[in-house]
């Protein structure tokens, strides 16, 4: 018998009944405050994925973050509010006791052949085996079960104020620790890997935190197969940093050099 990864542990369910799921926190991706915000989407997917009234498999997927999720039990209640010939709309929400902790609206689709075309290449960059792994780490559980290897934009120098300010963009080859091979969950929970921007742009760790985070799942199934657990190519940038709000996007690439997933996020900050 094989130990159970970390991942499938942190997003493990059970069914109540229809439409009401039962999980408990892990600690393995604890925050600064609650659980780590993508095992938080994983978490709310699988309820969905585990749903019998599920046809499809995941094309977008918008988790609103109420507050954080803290240790212990918690409960997902799944609604299908409206199912069609190509997708299905779900709305889920995740509470603990009387409190709110996170909304999630997920859209299902059946995938089929049609015109498949890429504007935006694949940046030219060196392979994940010829980068070293990120060295300096944050003091947060979470950052332990990825294996960041930074091309640009690395966080080495957290703490010291940017004089001048950094550079907006980042660009790291990203995959589960220990390696997992990538599914529409695993997927779900990268794609909110990336640093917050002001942190990347000003150095210094602020009261901040994701209000908002949307996931475009762009690749088949086959394709996440074909990926397996090698490392993703992750490309974080932002637009504007404003009274109090900042915007995050992302697309992560396949090492076939097709974006498997994009997306974006709003970050609430203090100062």
């Amino acid at each position: 018998m094989t130990d159970q990864h970390p991942f499938d542990a942190a997003i493990q369910l059970s069914n109540d009944s229809e439409g009401i799921w039962s999980g408990h926190s892990s600690p393995a991706y604890a925050n600064m405050v609650g659980a780590f915000g993508g095992i938080v989407a994983a978490t709310l997917l699988n309820s969905v994925m585990l749903d019998t009234r599920r046809t499809g498999t995941p094309v977008s997927q918008t988790v609103n973050f109420c507050t954080g999720l803290g240790a212990g039990p918690f409960k997902i209640e799944t609604k299908l509010q409206r199912a069609g010939k190509y997708t299905q709309h779900w709305n889920t929400e995740l509470s603990q006791g009387d409190t709110m902790i996170a909304t999630s609206s997920i859209v299902m689709g059946a995938r089929g052949e049609t015109f498949s075309h890429q504007p935006t290449p694949a940046p030219d960059v060196a392979p994940a085996a010829d980068i070293a792994p990120m060295s300096g780490k944050l003091p947060l559980e979470w950052i332990n079960r990825y294996d960041y290897r930074f091309v640009n934009g690395g966080i080495e120098s957290i703490g010291i104020p940017k004089t001048p300010l950094g550079d907006s963009q980042t660009r790291v080859w990203i995959a589960d620790n220990p390696p997992r091979p990538l599914d529409y969950l695993s997927l779900a929970a990268l794609a909110d890997c990336f640093f917050l921007r002001l942190l990347q742009i000003r150095g210094t760790m602020e009261p901040m935190g994701t209000v908002t985070l949307t996931t475009h799942f762009l690749a088949t199934e086959e394709e996440l197969t074909a990926q397996g657990s090698a490392h993703l190519l992750g490309i974080v940038d932002s637009n504007r940093m404003h009274n109090q709000f900042h915007d995050q996007t992302m697309q992560m690439f396949g090492t076939s050099g097709k974006i498997l997933a994009a997306g974006t996020q709003l970050v609430w900050y203090r100062q």
